[in-house]
Formats: structure tokens, C-alpha cells, sequence
């Protein structure tokens, strides 16, 4: 399409005022406050204490449980620990066997057993060849599955380890059956294989998602016990990480880092297109699979020594198209189930998806909002493509579109809280450009926190086209620079090796193939 649009390229090159960034008044995300799993601990031991016996813990029964509570133990084991303990025997049962079933009955059901269901629990497990203490432990513990005895004020519903090629454990993400804000401090203690693990907390409040990622990769050889901390109102709550029922096999989806800048130490090399069509861009010529590879040799050629580079998938998920179509509005949405696994298969190879919008009629507002959900993934970002910005009277293909810097805004308004409300990673914010007239106003664009505004000097030709059009439409920090390369349409392609060593426009921050 931007062969027909080369004559309007080479009449608007003409000189533009640099943008300036406008400060915006909003707040950075405030830093997530932490619980300390081991004071944390205390209240736990005291609470069982409180609930069996009716009294606080001493400070030798906590330092009997606080080692191993949250690495070995889990609050369950407490709990069947502390019913079968002397104290309990002697001082609520009576320390008769009689009064031991019955007082379990009562803490557990808030009723007394049955004459059968007494007569049936003491033979099961007091005619053993268990000691006595044994057999009360077992019997505890029986009881508290067979009750499905879980007070925990929300529980983990999934369990995802997320596994570097190796199978080594990088990060421990739980979605919690409750949600939690993001100024609920929160804690987490883990142990694999009876080995307490070490590392960050991380949070995605309102998704119900924590995490906690190793200081080290960690081999998955053994069980997963320990706690997760949530305090509310003033009240430290619990959820127990062991409980069977609510793990879900591993999976490597979002398995690697993304930096929290996303440019501070690397480039990104994306392919562009869409992937139901290779009429649009090299990206649409294979599958996610093959297009991994692909992706990852072409980055590979970008490394520097000052910066490595990132590969990604640039992705039109909404296409302009010469018909009205369903919605009346000349453009098409992508099934976001197709989308999300591209998504998927690009997180756990560790590259990022851009998600390209180019709206028709619609406005670019409108079509973003669409595939929040998948915004709210830690590789996903997003590209605006103003040629495709029709006005109500317009049709795509006939004219190149505009769109006004007011409205870049109010997209990067709404980008900017979703990255700031769920504590996401930077996102890229792209918009393309190959004249000055695609963007209204540009000198007003703002700066938001939690992203990385990009200006995308687009459109094909020879050397000498494509360099007056990136001078002319290049920007300054705090904004980036990006470029796109035409396999087939550009005359002399340039190699990554020449796009390092532009001068002197600037060398892009991120570059593009379609």
C-alpha cells in the first residue's frame, strides 16, 4: 500500500518543530509494600494455639514450628500437630481416648461424633501398633482432610511454575482465589524439595496474581510447601501452597525477565505483518513456531557490544480493509484466542509482541481497548498506525490517514494506568509515521510514566528517501526512535550492521521488517 503513497511522501518532506514532552500529572506506581514471611510466621503458630487450645503459643512451641512452617510444614500441619499434642490431650480431652475423638469432632464439625462414628475411630486408630502419640497425629490429620478443614481467608486456586530450557524453576507465580489492592502488603514462603527458596516478591494487584521469583534458577525436585501473606485491615491472611486440589501442572508461559525499561540496555528487532496473511508483512508467512527462529537470527545480527537485542512480533491485530464489514467501521478485529497463542509461544522464547491497530472509522481508543487483557501480559505492547485512521467519510486505501496528537494521548492515558494499576513492566507505545501530516500536533505529545513512546518512521524506497524521511520525522528523549525495513520493496536494504552505524540520524531504538 505505501507504494501509492511515495509521491505524497516526497512532497511533505518538509521541516517539522521537534517534539517536546509535556509532563503529565500523574503519579508513578507507588512501590508495593512487603510482609516478612517469618514474622508473619508468629501469628500463624498463635492463631492454631488460640483456635485448639485457647491460649498463645509459648515461645518454645513457636520455635518448635517457626523453622519449618512455611519449608517443610505447611499451617495444616500445625494444625494436626498441635490436636495430637500433649497439651491438647491433657488439657481439652481430657486425657482420655474418648474425650481426644470427641474433642476433635467438636473443633472440627462444632459437633460430637455419633455413637457408631466414636466406636469406629477409636478401633480404626487406637488399636494400632502406633504410639499413642502417633496414632492421635494420624487421626488429626485424617480428620482434617476428611473435613476439608481450610480457614484460610482466600486460598490458591493455581499453582504455575514458570521453567527456563533447562527445567529450572525461575519464578513461583499463585492466582489467589481473593482479590487484593495493590497497597495490601504481601509476603510469600517457599520451599521445594525441603529447601527454603530465596528471592523477589512480585505482585499483580487486581489480577490476584503474586509471585515470587528465585535468586537463582531452582531444579524442580521436590514438593512445593509454603505460604502466601496478605494483610487487610489490619489482618495478616493465608493461603497454604501444598493443598493438592489447587495445583495445576507447570507451564513456561511469561517464563522470562522482562526489564522494566525497555530500552535502557537493548534494542528491539520485531517482524511485522499479520498472521492469518503473508500479504502483509514477512510475520504472516509462517507459523509462531517457525517464526521464533526466524526472529531470533535476525535479532541476533543486531547485538552490540553497548546493547543486545530482542526479537519480537509486531502483529496488525486490527486490519483496515476496503469494505464497511460487520461493524460499519472499515477495519477487522483479530479472534484473540489466535492472538494469545502467538502471545504465548513468543513469551516463553522470550521475545515481545506489539500489538498493530489500524482502525478504519474507528478510533484507535476504541479498537486498544479490545485486547486489554492481553496488554495486561508483561511482553505485550502496542502500535498505532495513523495511515489507517479513517474519517467518517474516508475509505482505507485511498488516501493516507491522520490522527490528531489528542487523541495519541487519550490511548497513552489509558496504557499508562493499565501499566501502572497491574505493576506491568514499560510498554512500548508505537506510532508510525512516514509524514508530518499523519499526526496532528505532534509537538504535544506527552511523555506517560510506564511508557516508551516510540515515533516509527515507516515507508520503503531507496537509501536515500528512507534516511530524508527518519531525519524529518526523528525524535528526541524522552521519546525513541524506531525503523522499518522492507524486505522486498527497499532498494539496497540496509544490513543491520549499516543501521548500527547510521549517522547522523540517530540509530533506532527499535527496528522493524515487514
Amino acid at each position: 500500500m505505501r507504494r501509492h503513497f511515495l509521491r505524497i511522501l516526497l512532497v511533505s518532506l518538509v521541516a517539522i518543530v521537534a517534539a517536546t514532552a509535556t509532563p503529565t500529572q500523574q503519579k508513578p506506581a507507588a512501590a508495593q509494600t512487603t510482609i516478612d514471611p517469618d514474622a508473619a510466621k508468629f501469628g500463624v503458630i498463635n492463631d492454631v494455639y488460640l483456635d485448639f487450645l485457647g491460649r498463645e503459643a509459648t515461645e518454645a512451641e513457636f520455635d518448635r514450628f517457626s523453622p519449618r512452617i512455611g519449608v517443610g510444614q505447611t499451617e495444616n500441619d500445625v494444625r494436626a500437630r498441635v490436636l495430637a499434642s500433649r497439651a491438647y490431650f491433657r488439657d481439652v480431652a481430657g486425657a482420655t481416648r474418648d474425650g481426644f475423638v470427641t474433642a476433635v469432632y467438636a473443633d472440627l464439625l462444632d459437633r460430637e461424633p455419633t455413637s457408631g462414628e466414636l466406636a469406629r475411630d477409636k478401633r480404626q486408630l487406637f488399636r494400632s501398633k502406633k504410639s499413642l502419640l502417633k496414632a492421635r497425629q494420624a487421626f488429626a490429620e485424617q480428620m482434617l482432610a476428611r473435613v476439608e478443614y481450610d480457614p484460610d481467608d482466600f486460598g490458591v486456586r493455581e499453582i504455575v511454575l514458570h521453567q527456563n530450557t533447562a527445567g529450572d524453576i525461575v519464578r513461583f507465580a499463585f492466582e489467589t482465589d481473593k482479590p487484593f489492592a495493590k497497597a495490601d502488603p504481601v509476603g510469600i514462603s517457599v520451599s521445594i524439595g525441603g529447601n527454603k527458596v530465596s528471592g523477589q516478591t512480585r505482585v499483580r494487584a487486581f489480577e490476584n496474581i503474586v509471585s515470587l521469583v528465585p535468586d537463582t534458577p531452582i531444579p524442580r525436585n521436590g514438593k512445593i510447601v509454603g505460604m502466601v501473606f496478605v494483610e487487610q485491615n489490619g489482618e495478616t491472611l493465608l493461603a497454604d501452597l501444598s493443598t493438592p486440589a489447587r495445583r495445576l501442572p507447570a507451564r513456561t508461559v511469561d517464563e522470562y525477565e522482562w526489564p522494566e525499561k525497555v530500552f535502557d540496555d537493548q534494542r528491539v528487532i520485531a517482524y511485522y505483518g499479520n498472521h492469518l496473511t503473508p500479504l502483509l508483512g514477512v510475520l504472516g508467512e509462517t507459523g509462531p513456531e517457525a517464526a521464533v527462529g526466524r526472529v531470533q537470527r535476525a535479532a541476533a545480527r543486531f547485538d552490540a557490544p553497548d546493547k543486545k537485542a530482542r526479537g519480537g512480533f509486531e502483529m496488525i491485530v486490527t486490519v483496515a480493509q476496503r469494505s464497511a464489514g460487520r461493524d460499519g467501521n472499515y477495519s477487522h478485529p483479530s479472534n484473540l484466542n489466535d492472538v494469545s497463542r502467538w502471545i504465548d509461544i513468543a513469551a516463553a522464547n522470550g521475545l515481545y509482541v506489539i500489538l498493530d491497530i489500524q482502525p478504519g472509522r474507528s478510533d484507535f481508543l476504541t479498537e486498544s481497548r479490545r485486547y486489554e487483557e492481553l496488554l495486561k501480559r508483561p511482553n505485550v505492547h502496542l502500535a498505532l498506525d495513523p495511515e489507517w485512521r479513517m474519517k467518517p467519510w474516508q475509505r482505507p486505501g485511498q488516501l493516507v490517514g491522520q490522527v490528531s496528537a489528542a487523541e495519541v494521548n487519550q490511548v497513552g492515558t489509558w496504557l499508562s494506568n493499565l501499566v501502572i494499576e497491574n505493576d506491568l513492566p514499560e510498554k512500548m507505545f508505537i506510532l508510525h509515521q512516514f509524514q508530518t501530516r499523519m499526526i496532528t500536533e505532534r509537538d504535544t505529545l506527552i511523555d506517560h510514566p510506564g511508557l516508551a513512546t516510540v515515533i516509527h518512521a515507516d515507508g520503503f524506497g531507496g537509501r536515500a528517501i528512507k534516511q530524508a524521511t527518519y531525519g524529518i520525522i526523528k525524535v528526541d528523549p524522552p521519546f525513541y526512535n524506531g525503523f522499518k525495513l522492507f524486505i522486498d520493496e527497499d532498494t539496497r536494504i540496509y544490513q543491520p550492521a549499516e543501521v548500527l552505524q547510521f549517522s547522523p540520524n540517530p540509530v533506532p531504538d527499535l527496528v522493524t521488517y515487514q
